[in-house]
């Protein structure tokens, strides 16, 4: 007696079913028992894991398998790209083919950034991080001269790539065309050069199709670099605007959950004839970095250590002696603070980044030491209706409880420099800064308080009236004297109010106009202390004629009062002493 459905088993179950002893079903195990083989083996459970029988498949069961398969594929994409693509490279890192993949990678990010990016070594996958790691990459923007293609190939032949039959990389030929073509290129911008030792990311397909980019989060150490800004030129006749400059968001553009640099040191040239210098990172770690807002994500940092010119800088978060920052902000209007600090830039670096107006071109030489204390608004569709209710019943109360005067010694912040024997120099808050603190959630504010000091400098009166165009000229001379005057320290104390949309799309604080409304507040506090010594010196002059004229005019009508009765004591006096004469004469006689 043959099994059931025997018609339908395959030619390797009905040899295993016809050797078999008992006359019931088969079960999986029967089929175990009889195999002579692994693959039997494993052909018995797939078929039984998949159909539970031992019959041939058909169309649905083929068509139910490769739904089963293709979804758990694209899941794991989804879900595990770096995994996914981890598996990738290994597999092409065992065939030998990981030269063909990084080239590949090479020409696609080349093409779509209009950057030359080079992977020199291969992509290893880290599993123990769930990260993949680029080492040895190559980054560079700059004219394609004969230079700079010679650089091009020979990291290319490091990385093992051979481009002699690529046509993104061949040779332009003799010097001629090289000249010809380098003369016709635009190369009014910046140029670099950045040598990367390695780069780990985090990626995720799932962002990618949200718009946000495919690199979920990056950690980049060793880099070293030159940016080159010496062909970037401008017209003095036609100023420029900084909001013109900030970038437009498109979709695709990058939004790193998280963001790590170790190891960062640029070489700086600037136009018209500054000195280079070096730029460099130590540490930096980025809770969120947008190509959107750069900047703004820069200033937002956990923590930034770095030099800029031999000037150590610092950005963290500010301190206050019994509370923490958590509580600050959980009870406060802000969603986050940070403070940054550099101490000894030298002043021309402020001078190359303002306008060639105000008080900071009219200094020659000098440092400054700067603290900027930064507050950031809230994010409106983080905060519900309840919440914010909760928020200004949890304000009115920490309001009510901070006028105790022991409390509030505690709730100040650690200052950032050291204290001053006298206040220190400090324009007239505007309207706009004055409603900050009040009106912040409707406006989305950045507020900035700056607390500078400048040390040694020396002031001269520009030449050409040109430069004086926004200033009062009879300002200018008692400004520079007075700076001159304190050389040995300037201290001034301001306070910055941007709206949050100068921050958006701008890379740069160029961009967001904060180092020309910075110079505007230097020279409202140099003006207004100015203004204020000029007038109470006129104000002492006054008062000393007025006593003057007071004690003339007490002393005229006291000596008139006095003058009639001396007049009648000494007409006295000389009567009586005419009669003395007379009896006088009289006895003689």
């Amino acid at each position: 007696i043959l099994p059931y459905n025997f018609q339908y088993y395959s030619r390797s179950f009905r040899q295993l079913a016809m050797s078999l002893p008992q006359l019931h079903r088969p079960t999986q195990e029967d089929f175990l028992r009889v195999a002579d083989g692994f693959w039997q083996r494993l052909r018995i459970r797939f078929k039984w894991f998949t159909i539970k029988s031992f019959r041939k498949f058909n169309a649905d069961d083929i068509s139910g398998i490769v739904t089963w398969i293709l979804m758990s594929q694209t899941i794991w994409i989804l879900v595990g790209t770096t995994t996914f693509l981890s598996v990738v490279f290994a597999i092409a890192n065992s065939l030998r083919l990981q030269h063909f993949v990084a080239r590949g990678i090479s020409d696609y990010l080349t093409s779509e950034t209009g950057i030359t990016i080079i992977f020199e070594s291969a992509i290893v996958p880290k599993w123990k991080d769930s990260r993949i790691s680029f080492k040895n990459v190559y980054v560079s923007r700059r004219p394609l001269t004969t230079l700079h293609r010679k650089t091009i190939d020979a990291h290319t032949a490091a990385a093992g790539i051979d481009v002699r039959n690529q046509t993104e990389y061949q040779d332009l030929g003799e010097d001629e065309e090289d000249v010809h073509v380098g003369l016709e290129e635009d190369t009014n911008y910046s140029i670099f050069d950045l040598n990367i030792d390695s780069v780990d990311v985090t990626l995720s397909l799932w962002r990618w199709l949200d718009g946000r980019g495919l690199v979920e989060d990056a950690v980049v150490k060793g880099v070293r670099g030159v940016l080159d800004r010496r062909s970037v030129v401008y017209d003095p006749d036609h100023p420029l605007d900084p909001a013109s400059f900030r970038h437009e968001s498109h979709p695709g553009d990058f939004e790193l959950d998280s963001l790590q640099l170790e190891d960062v040191l640029i070489t700086v040239y600037q136009p018209g004839g500054f000195r280079p210098y070096t730029a460099s990172i130590f540490h930096a770690e980025f809770r969120t970095f947008r190509k959107k807002w750069m900047f703004y994500d820069f200033l937002s940092a956990e923590n930034i250590v770095g030099q800029f010119d031999n000037c150590l800088f610092s950005l963290h978060k500010p301190q206050s002696i019994g509370r923490t920052m958590g509580s600050e902000l959980q009870d406060g209007d802000w969603a986050r603070m940070s403070r940054i600090r550099i101490d000894g830039v030298n002043i021309d670096h402020l001078q190359a980044s303002t306008s060639m107006e105000g008080p900071v071109s009219w200094i020659t030489s000098g440092k400054l030491d700067a603290v900027l204390d930064i507050k950031f608004p809230k994010d409106p569709d983080d905060a519900l209706a309840l919440n914010v209710i909760l928020e200004e019943i949890a304000e009115a109360i920490s309001t009510t409880l901070s006028t105790s005067p022991a409390l509030d010694p505690l709730r100040q912040r650690i200052p950032g420099q050291r204290e001053l024997a006298k206040p220190p120099l400090s324009a007239p808050e505007t309207d706009d800064a004055a409603s900050a603190n009040l009106d912040h959630s409707k406006e989305f504010k950045v507020v900035i308080e700056l607390d500078l000091r400048f040390r040694d400098v020396k002031a001269a009166v520009p030449i050409f009236a040109n430069d004086l165009s926004y200033v009062n000229n009879a300002l200018i001379r008692p400004i520079v004297a007075f700076m001159n005057a304190n050389r040995t320290l300037v201290p001034i104390h301001c306070r910055v109010v941007k709206n949050l949309n100068d921050f958006d799309g701008a890379w740069t604080m160029w961009e967001t106009g904060l180092l020309d409304e910075i110079s505007f507040k230097i020279y409202d506090a140099l003006a207004f202390h100015v203004t204020q010594a000029n007038f109470n010196r006129r104000v002492r002059t006054v008062s000393v004629w007025s006593l003057h004229m007071t004690a003339s005019a007490v002393l005229s009508a006291f000596r008139k009062l006095v003058d009639p009765v001396s007049i009648r004591i000494r007409e006295a006096y000389l009567r009586s002493q005419e009669e003395r004469e007379r009896e006088l004469f009289n006895v003689e006689l």
